[in-house]
């Protein structure tokens, strides 16, 4: 069993992701005020924890990048619990264990650690010093559904909120992992062709990461400041659980 997966995310009406690129907002109003409905909404899920990107972590919360002088193999993956003292987590998806952590949580929620394999016992020593939680993923560290099985077991999470950005939805996508979207769309544009959107799996022209996966429309509601709020159940026609991250 893993948990349930809920893929929530903002988007301009183009699809894109980077609110740093949008048009301005009719009103006037600023997008940190226009947006703020977007994290009540996250809350109101009752999720056990939300799900991030590495780059998402390195652009909003830890800039900096993890250097070691030395790089010693590990041979033993177990998970490590570290502080889980906050109502809600932060999954950070980072499997080759980038990230510079200068705290143990992001906006005041612990973290949980996905990790591949190929990571080295200094990274797994500085997760420790901070705190941080954290389990491996497979060799690559791109198993979502082992991740996904380790989080609600031994972790005990039965709900989580997938919040990008496009690369991790994309390969939550490939694998067959989504089992509803709820999207939030900003009476705002992008405009630029290349531009981040919502899913961004990393694969072949021939793929088709969304193939034999429905959309079950839900609900729709119209929010404050002109945001449309659509929610959908997915159903897949088949099971997989084979993914690739570009991390």
């Amino acid at each position: 069993m893993r948990p349930y997966v809920i893929c929530h995310m903002m988007s301009s009406v183009d699809g894109r992701l980077d609110c740093d690129r949008y048009t301005e907002h009719y009103s006037g109003k600023s997008f940190e005020t226009v947006s703020d409905v977007y994290f009540t909404i996250s809350r109101n899920f009752d999720a056990q924890a939300i799900m991030i990107g590495r780059k998402t972590v390195q652009k909003h919360y830890f800039t900096k990048t993890f250097e070691t002088e030395s790089s010693r193999a590990i041979n033993t993956f177990d998970s490590y619990l570290g502080k889980q003292e906050s109502s809600r987590m932060t999954i950070v998806v980072d499997p080759k264990g980038k990230i510079f952590y200068e705290d143990d949580n992001a906006d005041g929620e612990n973290i949980i650690a996905i990790l591949g394999e190929k990571v080295s016992k200094e990274y797994l020593q500085h997760l420790q010093e901070k705190g941080i939680s954290y389990l491996f993923a497979g060799e690559n560290g791109d198993n979502m559904q082992l991740a996904l099985e380790i989080l609600r077991v031994e972790f005990g999470i039965e709900k989580i909120l997938l919040e990008g950005g496009g690369v991790i939805n994309g390969a939550f996508l490939k694998a067959g992992l989504i089992d509803e979207l709820s999207l939030m769309v900003y009476p705002g544009i992008d405009g630029l062709a290349g531009a981040a959107t919502i899913f961004e799996y990393k694969g072949k022209a021939e793929e088709y990461p969304a193939k034999g996966q429905h959309l079950e429309f839900i609900s729709s509601e119209v929010l404050p400041d002109g945001i449309v709020w659509l929610r959908y159940k997915f159903h897949n026609k088949y099971y997989r659980c084979s993914c690739s991250i570009d991390y």
